[in-house]
């Protein structure tokens, strides 16, 4: 048997080498691109001068993989081993970068270039990282995999923090292309930290005979859409995922031109959202013990319209950037709150031989409109404005919660609630 820690050990997850490995590749990989979300930012906006559209359409370009390629990831982590599959995507992944700072060697940098890196990174991103997820109760027992979400939170808020922080700092000592070598080198570190990993996976169950790579897609569809605790916290991530995907496409372009921040203000108000992110981590497990899974989720989901009330309403300048500093920490800590304990709560519920499409498929129906919500943004943007398209959406905030309000998850007392099987599930939840 493969060595997995177990549900009573003693002392913190972070004495096991083989999880420690795993969140310091993690927490590596998560620096590294925090400092590309900068520099895309800047080699868009202020070196080729880009339009609110264009600007979009990076975005468009980096959310699309996942409604292209989560469900097949999915039937690709429960078919193979999974660390070896990450590890690939690590190394693919900085390939991919380095062609940045390669075309600035050769002044050759276009937005064709930045859509085509931003698509292939989020490609790659989509397969390591739902291999990466399903990863982890297979090297956790059990009775550890909410500690183990909790602990990974902290570590890729503070992750997070580091590389936004820094992000705005090396991209203005470096150039924006030439600091995109760091995210590229932090995918190398995170495969080689994988690659020392001692556990071993047990092999992937046998095929069914006459099952094919769809009927695998559906299968995971059917778990997902059938299990009514599942359903309910996935379609409530599906309206977050959505708002927040049409916030993101114009946010820095918002601050960079209309507040006029500069790339190190921009890096280090979005690393502020890391503080945010480790405080999330850290608190969602006592609070769910205290009043339970479901009105931690539904708290959760209440503060994120609050806290982008300052994006909205803050004027240029130093009182500005505090303001939406705080809203940023407070949005993100709920965030990585409800995040990391619906995560748990989905990863108990999967049977063993379902978690990598389980997992997918919450991503897919999750993540599949969210260039079109980068899209619309875009034109929005175009038609009324910055400010008023972000009010908007600021608003629009409220819609996940509503969905998980009207849900089986409001009364969830339990962290692992028994899923019903499509036979048993009533006909109206």
């Amino acid at each position: 048997m493969p060595h997995r820690s177990e549900p009573d050990a003693r002392g913190s997850l972070w004495r096991d080498r083989d999880f420690r490995h795993y969140a310091l590749a993690q927490g590596i990989s998560v620096t590294g691109s925090g400092v590309t979300t900068i520099a895309l930012s800047v080699l868009a906006v202020v070196d080729l001068h880009a339009s609110t559209f264009h600007v979009a359409l990076i975005s468009f370009a980096s959310k699309l993989p996942p409604l292209l390629l989560s469900l097949h990831a999915g039937v690709l982590a429960d078919r193979r081993r999974k660390r070896p599959l990450i590890i690939t995507c690590d190394l693919l992944c900085a390939a991919v970068l380095l062609t940045l700072p390669a075309a600035q060697l050769l002044d050759r940098i276009t937005l064709i270039h930045l859509y085509a890196v931003a698509f292939t990174v989020a490609a790659l991103q989509v397969i390591g990282s739902n291999a990466s997820i399903s990863y982890l109760p297979s090297l956790l027992s059990p009775g550890r995999i909410k500690d183990g979400n909790s602990k990974m939170g902290a570590n890729n808020s503070l992750a997070d923090l580091i590389g936004t922080n820094s992000g705005g700092v090396l991209v203005t000592v470096l150039g924006a292309a030439r600091a995109v070598t760091v995210d590229a080198a932090s995918y190398l570190a995170s495969a080689l930290l994988l690659w020392r990993i001692k556990h071993r996976e047990d092999p992937p169950p046998a095929r069914t005979a006459g099952t094919n790579h769809w009927a695998e897609i559906r299968e995971g569809l059917t778990y997902t859409l059938r299990t009514p605790v599942v359903r309910s916290i996935v379609l409530s991530n599906t309206a977050t995922s959505f708002v927040l995907a049409a916030s993101s496409a114009l946010w820095s372009l918002y601050l960079l031109r209309e507040l006029h921040w500069s790339p190190t203000a921009l890096g280090i108000v979005m690393g502020a959202g890391g503080i945010g992110g480790i405080l999330g981590a850290l608190v969602w497990q006592p609070l769910e013990r205290r009043w339970g899974p479901g009105r931690v989720m539904l708290g959760a989901l209440a503060l994120n319209p609050l806290a982008q009330i300052p994006l909205v309403l803050a004027g240029p300048g130093l009182g500005g950037q505090i303001a939406i500093g705080v809203g940023m920490v407070l949005q993100t800590g709920a965030a990585v709150c409800h995040g990391g304990l619906q995560r748990a709560v989905r990863q108990e519920l999967a049977p063993d031989h379902l978690q990598g499409r389980a997992q997918a498929t919450g991503a897919w129906l999750a993540f599949s409109l969210r260039p079109f919500a980068a899209l619309a943004a875009g034109a929005l943007g175009t038609l009324l404005g910055l400010r008023p398209t972000l009010t908007l959406v600021t608003a629009a905030l409220v819609i996940p919660f509503l969905v998980l309000w009207n849900s089986p998850v409001r009364a969830l007392s339990t962290a692992a609630p028994i899923p019903l099987t499509p036979t048993e599930e009533p006909a109206h939840p």
